[in-house]
């Protein structure tokens, strides 16, 4: 049997030695531990605000490639159009730039071609009508087509005398007895850098005839930088237009022609060969368009602006070079 001081000893725990204590952290050890976290937490901050600060540089940046993508696919769609059923001559063209404006005509296909309407015949025997049109001098008569015409106020009208072309602007459109029709048009001598009017030209009682015409106009807004896309033009004959992009600070279309030569325009009457409008092949638009946003860790916390370029062949101008 144990004994009453034989079961405390038993039951007292003893002294624990050194070794078996619980170790704590030295202080070089917290301070190793402190200053590797401080590192660490440093480098994950800096990494953090700089993927923040690229991700806001590149949503100031993506506003404006957004907005010259989009200037880029219009630009595209409209000067692919030109000459459609219009095939340029050395002096009238189906595509111009001038300035900061560029210019795209064609003939407007709903389903079908626009009708060619004759000019009216008054059965003299002079080849030509006297100066001036058929009923005053911004007035001419044409015959019906099937009884009917497709050409209305307002509309863009391509008149041809023979080999020589006139773009008009009619202001009225009414019938007349005899199967005609009647067209009144503005009297300007330039309508979006081509001749309008007839001037001295004579009016040929065979071989005159009028078609309707579409036009696209693209131009720069000066006083707002707007970049302009027109449809249609005013009664005045300016282009009315409605907003491509805004910020655009510059806008600069030019020709392309064969062989290689570019020009701000065509000109089929000059010494200058490689300038002809029958010679043109397409055209490069170089535009200057600013963000429309700024934040302050980019670029100092201005606008960002970048130029961008596009060249563009429309298909029936290449035809044309490929048929001649």
């Amino acid at each position: 049997m144990f004994s009453i001081r034989q079961l405390r000893s038993a039951s007292t725990p003893t002294a624990a030695t050194p070794a078996s204590r619980r170790r704590g952290f030295t202080l070089p050890e917290v301070l190793i531990s402190l200053t590797i976290a401080m590192v660490v937490i440093s480098g994950a901050v800096a990494f953090s605000v700089q993927s923040w600060t690229t991700r806001r540089g590149w949503t100031v940046r993506e506003t404006v490639d957004r907005d010259a993508r989009f200037v880029g696919l219009s630009l595209a769609r409209d000067v692919q159009e030109a000459g459609i059923a219009f095939t340029s001559t050395p002096v009238f063209a189906s595509v111009d730039t001038y300035g900061d404006t560029l210019s795209i005509l064609s003939v407007p296909y709903e389903p079908n071609e626009a009708g060619v309407y004759p000019i009216y015949n008054d059965g003299d025997t002079l080849p030509t009508y006297p100066p001036g049109g058929t009923c005053g001098a911004t007035c001419i008569d044409f015959q019906k087509v099937n009884g009917t015409y497709d050409l209305a106020a307002g509309q863009l009208a391509r008149l041809q005398v023979g080999s020589t072309r006139r773009l008009l602007l009619l202001t009225s459109v009414v019938d007349q007895p005899n199967n005609l029709f009647r067209v009144n048009f503005l009297d300007v001598d330039v309508l979006a850098n081509r001749p309008s009017g007839l001037d001295s030209l004579l009016l040929m009682r065979s071989g005159t005839s009028i078609q309707r015409a579409n036009i696209v106009m693209y131009y720069r807004d000066l006083s707002r930088n707007y970049l302009m896309r027109a449809q249609s033009l005013s009664s005045s004959g300016q282009p009315v237009g409605s907003v491509v992009a805004s910020n655009v600070e510059a806008f600069q279309p030019r020709l392309l022609f064969t062989l290689g030569s570019e020009h701000a325009t065509y000109s089929g009457i000059d010494a200058d060969t490689t300038n002809d409008g029958n010679d043109i092949i397409g055209t490069k638009v170089r535009a200057k368009i600013r963000s429309t946003k700024s934040d302050p860790s980019v670029n100092g916390g201005q606008p960002i602006a970048r130029w961008y370029e596009w060249k563009v062949a429309p298909r029936n101008l290449l035809y044309e070079k490929n048929r001649l």
